[in-house]
């Protein structure tokens, strides 16, 4: 529109000043007398102002249906983040919590999903990693090796699996009364059975008064005699626990009290590192390229002569240290060996190729997974030095941290330190020629153990000192070990959930009133926006029924009673907006929480919007929206398509003014044209009037 305006100014002046013109010579009674500027300007206005305001018309409608699509995206983005308030688990309700003393145990992370309630929690022991040290060296670039050399670091320990018998002293003292025995029996049929005098015996106690202690005591003296019998004993707070001698080997029964299992153990399985074999070319020219699945090597194309010229060109490649193998030259001398640093089956096999050269890769050694055992890592240090370990250690990313610590004031007395990760299962050793020290009992700093609890009576462990799987949707850390026990509170407010629906029921009935505005033929002078999308009554109309269809369907993670929004009191009124029951969403919040956090979110937070799984309504709502409003969606683009439209229009427009400007100005031409001979002709009338008068005047004075 500013192109036309710009054309319509720039053709107004001469008009003005040729109409001036032509006035004077009319006065001057000059010319016809009729004003040719104004007359091409209205017969060309015939032709233009009709065609104009069909144009404009155009223009005006694309430009409202180009805002009114703009406000239903906008709206429709209101619509879909209401939704989203809902499509969490742990966001549909808000948790908090407290404790009786946060520097014991507090929490750091409370979902809304969490359980109301109260925990006592009594820390017996924290999680902690092992801490070693090495031997002293003069200074962090002591020379430790000649050469460079090999690490073995295994991190990880063999687990036996446990077996609990829950027995009362009063049980025990009953069932061993009177000449009678408990018998203990594994999985192998292998027994052993203690009597009322070897219990007394082992415990140093008397007839009736004989204890948990002397019980356990007494099978483990028979254990241990027994190389058969697959277990020790031991007691504990509420009876004995049997532990397996080999991990992952036996399982118990007792005659008397209730066995439960403890600790499961698999069966041991030492971990391999797997072994290949290159073949390759010697004396060749070719590029080489060396990869094991993540990781890759390349190599400039260069001349060799030999296999150990293209191992040092490939170890001096850029990224070698990220290979999750070593190369070398095989045992036969004629290609390359790949040798694994870690211990482990090999899912994806490594590969190597070279632009002028060709090679075979065949496993010689399959990598095995260590199961129930520690897995070992060989990490190459290439500069023997302190410094040269700890770079190299860290480098290996095990989970093992080495810092190179000053223990002196002179700056002569460096000592690697290494600290694992927390838990008994993080324990770690490190071998190496030359020794350094790691081992020595005296260079140990502290053991890895793992943290021990009591939550409401219910003695735990586990690895980490932040505990994430005791009460639910909450975390909680434990700081320091004490006798008392701390209290823990967990509340849960779950009326966040009906302000969010709520605000779902007002976000969708604005989108709503939104659409009738914007279609309705009844002009509103209150609404800018009123009837602009009068004459898209059916893409509208789609619009609005694939959002309603979805909203109120039933959902893709419907749970027990509830399955859709009626179901929490949502219904449609008479002009088709939503309204909301209270006493029936009160209801359902009562009776069925859970359903209700399923239905809307698949129980599940955070799940990606790619997943084929069930994500609940208010995300299957989103995703619908986030569709239509997308770059490829219906609203985008029919508002495309009229921004497209309104751009044409005003291209018609200027090409219009254009032509009519051609033909006011061939207007103009002809009637100038006209106006001369006009002219020519009334100066011939006006000098044959004047010879006729002279003739006449010549007569008259006869």
């Amino acid at each position: 529109m500013a192109e036309t305006s710009a054309t319509s100014s720039a053709t107004a002046t001469p008009v003005a000043t040729t109409s001036t013109s032509t006035q004077i010579l009319t006065a001057l009674e000059a010319g016809s007398g009729i004003d040719v500027v104004a007359l091409a300007r209205n017969l060309t206005d015939v032709t233009k102002l009709p065609q104009t305001e069909a144009l404009q018309s155009k223009i005006d409608s694309s430009d409202a249906s180009v805002s009114g699509y703009a406000l239903i995206a906008q709206e429709m983005s209101l619509l879909k983040s209401a939704f989203e308030t809902l499509n969490d688990a742990d966001e549909l309700a808000i948790s908090s919590g407290s404790s009786s003393a946060a520097g014991q145990v507090g929490f750091t992370a409370i979902a809304g999903n969490a359980i109301s309630g109260s925990y006592d929690v009594i820390v017996s022991q924290l999680a902690q990693g092992q801490r070693v040290i090495s031997d002293q060296y003069s200074s962090s670039t002591a020379t430790l090796h000649s050469t460079t050399f090999d690490m073995s670091l295994s991190i990880g320990a063999t687990v036996s699996g446990t077996y609990t018998e829950v027995l009362s002293e009063a049980d025990m003292r009953t069932a061993v009364a009177n000449g009678a025995s408990i018998t203990a029996t594994d999985g192998a049929g292998n027994n052993i059975a203690v009597s009322q005098s070897e219990i007394n015996a082992a415990g140093g106690t008397s007839t009736g008064a004989e204890t948990l202690a002397g019980y356990a005591a007494a099978l483990q003296t028979k254990a241990a005699a027994s190389a058969a019998f697959q277990f020790t004993a031991a007691v504990n707070d509420s009876g004995v626990t049997f532990t397996q001698k080999t991990a992952g080997t036996g399982s118990l029964a007792s005659a008397e009290g209730v066995v439960t299992a403890g600790i499961s153990a698999l069966s041991p399985v030492s971990g391999v590192a797997a072994q290949y074999n290159v073949t390759a070319t010697a004396a060749v020219t070719t590029s080489l390229v060396v990869g094991d699945g993540d990781n890759t090597v390349t190599v400039d194309s260069a001349a060799y002569t030999s296999i150990a010229q293209q191992v040092t060109a490939i170890q001096g490649g850029s990224g070698y240290e990220n290979l999750l193998f070593t190369v070398a030259v095989n045992s036969a001398g004629d290609g390359f060996e790949f040798s694994y640093k870690t211990a482990g089956a090999i899912t994806t096999a490594p590969t190597m190729s070279g632009s002028n050269s060709s090679h075979t890769v065949s496993s010689t050694r399959a990598g095995v997974t260590a199961v129930n055992s520690p897995t070992a890592t060989s990490i190459n240090v290439a500069t023997a030095t302190p410094e040269g370990v700890v770079s190299a250690i860290n480098a290996a990313n095990t989970g093992v941290t080495a810092l190179l610590v000053d223990t002196g004031t002179q700056g002569a007395n460096y000592r690697i330190m290494l600290t694992g990760g927390e838990g008994s299962q993080a324990v770690f050793s490190l071998s190496s020629t030359p020794d350094l020290g790691f081992g020595d009992s005296g260079n140990t700093i502290r053991t890895a153990q793992d943290a021990v609890i009591n939550v409401n009576g219910l003695a735990l462990t586990r690895s980490t000192n932040e505990i994430s799987d005791v009460i639910s949707g909450a975390t909680f850390v434990v700081s320091e070990a004490s006798a008392t026990a701390v209290r823990l509170n967990v509340t849960n407010d779950q009326s966040s959930l009906k302000t969010n629906l709520k605000s779902v029921v007002a976000a969708y009935n604005s989108f709503n009133q939104l659409l009738s505005d914007l279609t309705s033929s009844a002009a509103d002078s209150d609404l800018s926006y009123g009837g602009d999308l009068a004459r898209e009554q059916s893409a509208v109309r789609y619009i609005k029924q694939q959002v309603f269809d979805k909203l109120m369907a039933d959902s893709s993670s419907k749970s027990g009673s509830i399955s859709a929004l009626r179901d929490l009191g949502i219904s449609v009124d008479r002009t088709g907006n939503l309204t909301m029951t209270e006493t029936t969403f009160d209801a359902a919040i009562a009776n069925s929480y859970d359903d209700v956090a399923t239905m809307l979110s698949a129980g599940t937070s955070n799940q990606s919007l790619y997943s084929t799984d069930a994500q609940g309504l208010a995300q299957d709502v989103a995703t619908l929206i986030d569709g239509l409003n997308s770059s490829t969606g219906i609203v985008a683009t029919r508002k495309d398509s009229a921004e497209d439209y309104s751009d044409d229009y005003a291209s018609e427009l200027v090409i219009l003014e254009a032509r009519m400007e051609k033909v006011y100005q061939r207007y103009l031409t002809q009637f100038a044209a006209m106006d001369s001979m006009l002219e020519k002709i009334d100066g011939t009338k006006n000098y044959l009037t004047g010879q006729l008068k002279s003739l006449a005047n010549m007569y008259n004075s006869d």
